[in-house]
């Protein structure tokens, strides 16, 4: 989903394999709130109810899901909280362990907890995954970053840069694929992109590192005086004169067990990367986008610092402009932070017409998108 319209329930769809595009107007999400997506369903929660329902935006199809009843401890938590909380973080997948396939979700609030469950249609109930048996002297942190299906599988990413599975057959647990990674103390955004179905290419985790804390001062230097060759970004920051971020990116090797680190993922390929959705494309079908290159989904109007990251020469764009529907706030300050105060808070174009990589960050990064 691209974009939402001013008049009303209306969307903008844009297929990323053919590159057909449409509007919709969908009265359903007058009541519902659009908590995630997957697959090309919207994950819809009644607002009166908190029923859980899939919508498919171009046939208009409503599926119901089993209701989360409170007897499901977190999971109810969370799906019941406060919809625009900024410690509050919904993904949902669909699994083909199971058949028919399985809605996986992945529920977490910092404050009200975590749950990982999965239904089908039909089902009287949801089923709860036990998300810290895995490893039970360190209970995963609540922190999640991302979600990602590969091959019928479903696979999420810790703010530490551990990567889990989802497995539910023959019986459901967590399994670690990557672990044990580099204390980070939080200075660090972890992006999980579904595989390339044009390229072949495998699942890519990104690593946004918003200083180099996590080094060594020697490391920190020698990353600062050979920039030009490394992955180093020296970006404007609004309270100090400047600060230095990190961009790197592998692949993800899951029967090894491993991250590879990439260099480059073909000059065709562009990814997008975000807090609601991480998605690739192809150059050749949207042209007007750069290939080989990591565009980060917009957080607020001028947010994250850094727009897009070319692999070829490790160059990088400033952010992407944006402006609010409602004046006045701090164009650094996450979007979410501002909505829990202002729900209908949207980030609009800062000059008309809007083009593709700007609605395209916006997707990536906010629920909703843009707003037309």
């Amino acid at each position: 989903m691209l974009s939402n319209r001013a008049d009303g329930d209306g969307r903008r769809f844009l297929n990323l394999s053919t590159g057909a595009s449409a509007r919709v107007d969908l009265p359903e999400l007058s009541l519902h709130h659009l908590e995630t997506s997957t697959e090309g369903l919207l994950l819809l929660r009644d607002k009166a109810s908190h029923a859980v329902r899939l919508l498919n935006p171009l046939t208009r199809a409503l599926t119901d899901l089993p209701p989360i009843t409170e007897d499901l401890g977190g999971a109810y938590a969370v799906w019941t909280g406060p919809f625009q909380s900024a410690a509050r973080i919904i993904y949902a997948g669909v699994s083909d362990e199971t058949s028919p396939s399985s809605v996986v979700l992945l529920m977490a609030d910092r404050h009200l907890g975590r749950a990982i469950a999965y239904a089908n249609p039909g089902d009287q109930r949801w089923a709860v995954v036990d998300d810290e048996m895995w490893r039970p002297d360190q209970p995963l942190s609540c922190r999640l970053s991302s979600a990602s299906t590969m091959r019928g599988c479903f696979y999420f990413a810790t703010v530490e840069g551990y990567i889990i599975q989802v497995r539910l057959c023959p019986e459901p647990r967590l399994v670690p694929v990557v672990v044990d990674q580099p204390n980070t103390q939080y200075n660090m955004f972890c992006y999980l992109v579904p595989p390339d179905d044009h390229r072949c290419g495998g699942m890519l985790m990104m690593r946004y590192y918003l200083n180099l804390d996590h080094l060594s001062a020697d490391e920190q230097r020698i990353m600062k005086r050979r920039r030009k060759v490394m992955d180093v970004i020296r970006v404007e920051h609004h309270v100090k004169a400047q600060r230095w971020n990190l961009i790197q990116l592998f692949e993800v090797d899951v029967a090894g067990k491993r991250l590879v680190p990439v260099e480059d993922i073909g000059r065709h390929r562009a990814v997008f990367v975000g807090d609601v959705a991480c998605f690739s494309l192809s150059a050749r079908r949207f042209p007007c986008v750069a290939g080989n290159a990591v565009y980060m989904g917009a957080r607020g109007a001028r947010c994250p610092p850094v727009g897009v990251r070319y692999l070829a020469d490790k160059t990088a764009d400033p952010s992407f402009v944006f402006t609010t529907d409602v004046p006045g706030f701090l164009e650094c300050i996450s979007m979410k932070q501002y909505r829990e105060k202002i729900p209908e808070l949207n980030l609009v174009p800062l000059a008309r017409p809007c083009t593709l990589q700007e609605y395209l960050v916006c997707c990536a990064g906010l629920l909703g998108g843009l707003k037309d």
